[in-house]
């Protein structure tokens, strides 16, 4: 993870390994920060901030 250099490569990498899709903030005009969607179940959330977590630890 040393590696990444913006919100746009964070994105890409936690899509390969959580396998969780984020939107860069770049795209909204803020980069540096990441976007999601909370539009779905609590068990589906708390799954994918589990995936975050370990993709990230």
């Amino acid at each position: 993870m040393d590696s990444i250099e913006d919100d746009v490569q964070l994105a890409q990498v936690l899509l390969e390994k959580a396998e969780v899709a984020l939107v860069p903030g770049a795209a909204f005009g803020s980069p540096g920060h990441l976007r999601l969607s909370f539009a779905t179940d609590m068990a589906s959330l708390e799954k994918a901030l589990t995936r975050i977590q370990q993709a990230i630890a």
